[in-house]
């Protein structure tokens, strides 16, 4: 995606749901405040990172999310499924889930970063 079409969804985000496919399908706004917040809580109580879906799940549960909602935050959390940047192949895993985010105009999310000790 051009530079400028990033820009522009920034200014103007596209909330509305689209039918295309399952990542275009719901609100990835509420979902990546979501994220944000599981992400602020979980490292006040130390919460082990193989522990970081189920603890995102729970969250959800406490607020009330759909189902839908649910799936894409547990996706984020996930260590087999997130979003992984890569500086070589750019995505090692989540650019279809990271493109229907930057088509909605969503600024910021979670990403996995692996850490050589």
């Amino acid at each position: 995606m051009p530079w400028w079409r990033r820009w522009v969804r920034q200014l103007l985000p596209n909330r509305t749901v689209r039918t295309c496919c399952w990542y275009h399908g719901g609100d990835w706004h509420k979902v990546n405040t979501l994220a944000l917040e599981v992400l602020r809580r979980s490292r006040e109580q130390a919460v082990d990172p193989d522990d970081m879906r189920e603890f995102a799940v729970s969250h959800a549960a406490a607020v009330g999310t759909t189902d839908w909602e649910t799936e894409a935050l547990a996706t984020l959390f996930c260590l087999g499924d997130a979003i992984q940047p890569d500086r070589e192949t750019r995505y090692i895993n989540g650019q279809h889930r990271a493109q229907a985010m930057l088509d909605a105009g969503v600024r910021r999310t979670v990403v996995l970063h692996h850490i050589q000790p």
